[in-house]
């Protein structure tokens, strides 16, 4: 592998997606515990033991899928530098979603069998409420 030297600019560029990687794969997203049928209360509600287990199962994706996201950085940044077009430049953005997306599946996956096994509800599938886009 070639090393090759960053520009403060690529620096700057890469330190937000990289930050907001593990931020999200350590993040306590929106967990919740069934407190009846048809009922949920908030993470803070948790036993102590159940938030230390699920932070070890968090921090342990983290650090495990560590190089798999930096892989993702360098491969999106090589494939930016080789887009010589606006359509390939797309090309790559879409094939880096996808790719993040999948990452983050694959950790939202690890957390809920760890939340099944201390008997919580599952975390659900992430689904973008926004406005969508315009025309």
């Amino acid at each position: 592998m070639v090393f090759m030297a960053f520009t403060n600019r690529w620096r700057q560029a890469l330190l937000i997606p990289c930050a907001a990687l593990t931020a999200a794969a350590l993040q306590q997203s929106g967990g919740i515990a069934e407190a009846a049928p048809g009922r949920r209360m908030p993470e803070s509600q948790l036993t102590q033991s159940q938030r230390q287990q699920l932070f070890q199962v968090r921090r342990n994706w983290g650090l495990r899928s560590y190089d798999q996201r930096l892989a993702l950085l360098k491969s999106g940044q090589s494939c930016l530098q080789r887009a010589q077009t606006p359509e390939a430049g797309k090309t790559c953005m879409k094939q880096q979603k996808q790719a993040r997306r999948r990452l983050m599946k694959q950790g939202r996956e690890v957390v809920n069998a760890e939340r099944r096994r201390l008997g919580l509800t599952p975390l659900p599938d992430f689904r973008w409420q926004g406005r969508g886009r315009r025309g």
